[in-house]
């Protein structure tokens, strides 16, 4: 049975499971201890229980969310930094039940976000896919946002490093200014990503 629990500075000690894996991008400790500061909330886990007492429940996933940016300039949102799922979990519909709640915590008060964004790799169709299942779009295609080097020209398209910035407009954005239609087609910096 899976549950949604907030995330603890020790569980770190229990994520290789998780975190070994090519799919999932790693964090220094000090990444995650600045998320679970900032944004406690925002920041849980899946964790299937067991009724074996030596192991009462594995971490089957994480979320790491944040919110950021300027009402005024319409780019108070929510932030879908990582969300992962262990290989054997997968397929299951956990990345997804993880968004759910993330969405549902960001919508409404504290946060009233006007959107949720995360940046994926244009080559990973399979996660694209699940975001578009979810009502995400791509709002602009960030030029060489995974290269080593930063890109000076923003029509040097390379699918291998560039990445789609993608959103879903939560109930606040009434006017439906946060997103766009043909976004891929829209070309930016990564320095010009700044909220």
């Amino acid at each position: 049975m899976t549950s949604i629990k907030p995330f603890q500075i020790e569980d770190l000690l229990e994520l290789n499971a998780v975190n070994l894996d090519p799919l999932t991008e790693n964090f220094n400790v000090s990444f995650y201890s600045q998320y679970l500061i900032d944004w406690p909330t925002l920041f849980f886990k899946s964790v299937e229980i067991y009724q074996d007492f030596d192991q009462p429940y594995e971490i089957s996933g994480y979320m790491m969310g944040k919110a950021e940016g300027k009402l005024s300039k319409l780019e108070w949102h929510t932030h879908i930094t990582a969300v992962t799922v262990q290989d054997q979990y997968r397929r299951i519909g956990l990345a997804s039940y993880m968004c759910l709640q993330l969405e549902q915590l960001t919508k409404g008060d504290p946060y009233n976000t006007l959107f949720v964004d995360l940046f994926v790799k244009v080559t990973n169709s399979l996660a694209r896919q699940l975001y578009e299942k979810l009502g995400y779009s791509v709002y602009r295609r960030v030029v060489g946002y995974y290269g080593r080097e930063q890109p000076l020209d923003r029509n040097n398209i390379n699918d291998d490093i560039d990445a789609f910035d993608m959103r879903k407009r939560l109930p606040r954005d009434v006017d439906a200014k946060t997103i766009r239609d043909n976004g891929d087609k829209v070309y930016a910096l990564p320095m010009e990503i700044v909220f």
